[in-house]
C-alpha cells in the first residue's frame, strides 16, 4: 500500500518514472541459473525473483535488487513446472510490478560407478549433468532417516572424481544433488561389502618400551593401528601409526602400566577391525649423584633405568611438582653419567628420572647446593643496528574446540586471529616467505590444512584467510601431523626457516611431535620450532612444550591472554640465544632483545640458535650484565 501511495504522490508531483521491464528466457532447467535484465520504477529496493505460478502476491524465492538494468543472474527453483519471474515493489507487502512467465523443465544427469566395492575403499566416479556450480555428487544412505550424503564433491570440479565408500557394509547410493534446494536427481545403488583385518605385537612390554606390531587389512587411505587403554570406547585412539607406513609398524609403548589393546582402526569413521590385548609392565630406575653441589658448577649423575627414548634426568628444587623440569636436563640416550649443571641459588633439590612422554618419575635422589664463591652476573644479546631478521615463517594455528572457550569476553580463537592479523600486517615485514597451517576444524577429525602456501607475505590476503578462520567443537588436535606436514610446507625455501605452534592444549591424534620436530632438526640446524602455549591449565603439558621447543632449537612461550598472546608471537620471531660455557654446556637461553639471562660469573661464549656462524665470546663479572651484539 505504502508503495502505491508513494507512486501517487510521485505522479502528483510531476516526477517521471520508466515502465518496468523483464528480459528473461522462455525456458530453462529446474535448478539451474539464468540470466535476465530487468528494471524496476527507480527504487534501488526492488527486487526480481522466480516464483512458481500463482504464488500470492508478496511471497518470493532467491532474489536480486534491481540497482540498474542488468544482466542479473538468479538461481532457478530445483522443481520443474510452470513460473514467473517477477519484479517486486520496495516495501511490504511487495506489490508485483511486472511478471513474465517460463517454464522449468526437469534436469538429467548419468552416473557410471562400480555396483560393488569393499568397505571403506576408493571409487573413481563419472557423471553427465547441468553441472550447476553448486551440484554435487555424494554416497547416502538408504535406511529409514539416513543421512543423504556420508561424503560428496561439487561437480564443478570436473569428471571424473573420487569419493572413499561408507567403512560400513550394507546398501547405499550414489546420488547427484542439485545445489539448488539439495535436490536429487538421480541415485544409483552402491553395495559396501565387508572387510577383515588383523593386528599382532608382543603380549606385554616395558613401559615406555619399543615394540612392533604387524597388521593385515584393507589398507585404505588413513586406516590406522593404536594403542589404547583396555576398555576404551569405539573411535578413540591414542598414539598411532599409518598402515600405509609399513609392516610391522614401531611403537613406543605407553609409560603408564596396565592392560592395553593394539587396534586397527578405518581412516574414515574409525571403525575398529582388529585388536589384540597388551600388557604393559612397570618399570624403575635408580639415581647415583654427589650429596652437595656448588651452584653453577658442573656435576656427573649415574643412572639405571629402562633407557627408553627421551628419557631424561634433570635436577628440581624439593618438593617440586611432578613432572617438573630444570633448564639443566640430559637424555638417559646421551652417556652415563650424565652430566647437569647446578642451579644458581643454594639450597635442597633433588635429582630426577622422568620419562618422556608423561613426564613420570621413575627414581629420585636428595642432593644440596651450596652457595659460588662468586654471584652471578647477566647476559643481555641484541641485534645489531640495521641487523634483519631475515628467514621464512609458518605459522601453525590451533583452531579446535578448546579454543571456543572463552578469555574473559573474547573466545581464544578470536584473540589469536586479532593477535595473527597484527603480526602479519605490521610486525613481518611484507613480502618475507611466509606460510600458514591450520588444524581442528572438521569434527572428530585429524585434519591440517595448509591454508597459506609459502610465498612472499601478502599481508591483505593472509588477513582475508585468518578472517574466514573458525574453531570446531569436537576436532582433534593433531600436533606431530601438523610439524611433519610442516617439513614439506618449507621444502623449497633455502636458508633459515622459524616454525612457531600457537596451541592450547595436547596431541589428540596420536602424533609424535618429538620426533616429528628431531627430524625438523636433523634435515636442516636453520630449522627452529618455537610453541606458543595459549591459556594453558596443564603445567605438565607447559613442561612438555619447553623440552620439545628447546629440542627445536627455539623457545617456549607461555601466553594466558590477549597482551600476552601478542608478546609471546612477537617474541617468537626474535632469534634464540644460549650461553655457554667452555666444556659447551649451556648455561642459559634468551631471546635476542628480550630479558637478560643469569649466568655464573666467568669466560663464556653465546651463539644465536639456529644460524650458522662462531660464537661470541663473552666476559661475565658478579652482578654485572654484559651485552652481546650480534
Amino acid at each position: 500500500m505504502r508503495s502505491f501511495v508513494a507512486l501517487l504522490l510521485a505522479f502528483a508531483s510531476g516526477a517521471v518514472f520508466a515502465a518496468p521491464s523483464i528480459d528473461a528466457p522462455a525456458t530453462a532447467l529446474a535448478g539451474a541459473k539464468i540470466t535476465i535484465k530487468a528494471t524496476g520504477t527507480g527504487n534501488p529496493r526492488e527486487f526480481v525473483s522466480v516464483v512458481l505460478k500463482g504464488t500470492p502476491v508478496g511471497k518470493y524465492n532467491n532474489y536480486q535488487y534491481l540497482n540498474g538494468p542488468g544482466p542479473y543472474e538468479l538461481e532457478t527453483p530445483p522443481e520443474p513446472g510452470d513460473y514467473e519471474v517477477r519484479i517486486y515493489g520496495a516495501d511490504s507487502p511487495y506489490a508485483t510490478l511486472l511478471a513474465k512467465p517460463i517454464r522449468l523443465g526437469t534436469p538429467t544427469a548419468t552416473i557410471k560407478a562400480p555396483a560393488q566395492v569393499d568397505a571403506g575403499q576408493e571409487i573413481e566416479i563419472s557423471w553427465t549433468g547441468p553441472n550447476n556450480e553448486r551440484d554435487y555428487i555424494g554416497i547416502g544412505e538408504t535406511t529409514p532417516n539416513g543421512q543423504k550424503y556420508l561424503a560428496y564433491f561439487y561437480v564443478r570440479f570436473g569428471s571424473p572424481q573420487k569419493l572413499l565408500a561408507p567403512e560400513r557394509t550394507g546398501k547405499y547410493e550414489i546420488r547427484y544433488f542439485l545445489g539448488s534446494g539439495d535436490k536429487i536427481i538421480l541415485a544409483v545403488p552402491l553395495q559396501v561389502g565387508g572387510v577383515t583385518a588383523s593386528v599382532s605385537g608382543p603380549a606385554q612390554v616395558g613401559a615406555g618400551g619399543k615394540l612392533k606390531v604387524s597388521w593385515t587389512g584393507p589398507a585404505n587411505p588413513r586406516d590406522f593401528v593404536t594403542i589404547v587403554k583396555e576398555g576404551t570406547p569405539e573411535k578413540t585412539f591414542d598414539r598411532y601409526q599409518y598402515v600405509t607406513v609399513g609392516n610391522p609398524l614401531d611403537f613406543i609403548a605407553p609409560d603408564s602400566p596396565g592392560n592395553y589393546e593394539i587396534r586397527y582402526l578405518t581412516g574414515g569413521q574409525y571403525l575398529t577391525l582388529a585388536h589384540a590385548k597388551l600388557v604393559v609392565t612397570p618399570t624403575s630406575g635408580a639415581l647415583t649423584g654427589p650429596a652437595t653441589v656448588v651452584a653453577g658448577e658442573a656435576f656427573k649423575v649415574g643412572w639405571k633405568g629402562p633407557d627408553n627414548p627421551r628419557n631424561y634426568v634433570t635436577i628440581v628444587a624439593k618438593g617440586a611438582r611432578e613432572g617438573d623440569f630444570s633448564a639443566s636436563y640430559a637424555y638417559t640416550d646421551a652417556r652415563n653419567p650424565v652430566t647437569l649443571l647446578a642451579p644458581l641459588v643454594a639450597g635442597d633439590y633433588e635429582l630426577r628420572y622422568l620419562t618422556a612422554q608423561e613426564n613420570l618419575t621413575l627414581a629420585r635422589a636428595a642432593i644440596k647446593v651450596t652457595p659460588a664463591k662468586s654471584e652471578p652476573g647477566k647476559v643481555a644479546v641484541t641485534l645489531a643496528a640495521g641487523t634483519k631478521a631475515g628467514g621464512a615463517v609458518e605459522i601453525i594455528l590451533d583452531a579446535s574446540g578448546s579454543m571456543l572457550q572463552k578469555l574473559g569476553a573474547q573466545r581464544r580463537i578470536d584473540i589469536a586471529k586479532a593477535t595473527l592479523t597484527k603480526l602479519t600486517t605490521t610486525t613481518i615485514p611484507a613480502g618475507t616467505p611466509f606460510a600458514l597451517r591450520v588444524f581442528g576444524r572438521e569434527v572428530d577429525s585429524c585434519q591440517t590444512d595448509l591454508d597459506v602456501a609459502i610465498g612472499p607475505l601478502n599481508a591483505a590476503a593472509v588477513k582475508a584467510r585468518i578472517a574466514a578462520l573458525n574453531a570446531k567443537n569436537g576436532a582433534k588436535t593433531p600436533i606431530g601431523e601438523s610439524l611433519v606436514k610442516a617439513a614439506d610446507d618449507l621444502k623449497s625455501v633455502g636458508g633459515e626457516k622459524l616454525i612457531v605452534l600457537i596451541t592450547d592444549g595436547e596431541e589428540t591424534c596420536g602424533g609424535d611431535p618429538a620426533a616429528a620436530i628431531a627430524a625438523l632438526r636433523k634435515a636442516g640446524v636453520s630449522t627452529r620450532v618455537s610453541i606458543v602455549g595459549f591459556a594453558l591449565e596443564d603445567q605438565q603439558l607447559a613442561a612438555t612444550f619447553r623440552r620439545w621447543a628447546d629440542a627445536g632449537g627455539g623457545a617456549f612461550f607461555a601466553a594466558n591472554d590477549a597482551a600476552g598472546l601478542d608478546k609471546s608471537l612477537t617474541e617468537a620471531l626474535r632469534p634464540g640465544f644460549e650461553v655457554v660455557n667452555a666444556a659447551g654446556q649451556v648455561l642459559a637461553s634468551g631471546i635476542v632483545g628480550g630479558e637478560p639471562v643469569t649466568v655464573p660469573a666467568g669466560n663464556h661464549n653465546v651463539r644465536l640458535k639456529g644460524r650458522a656462524g662462531a660464537p661470541k665470546p663473552v666476559v661475565v663479572k658478579p652482578k654485572e650484565t654484559a651485552t652481546v651484539p650480534f
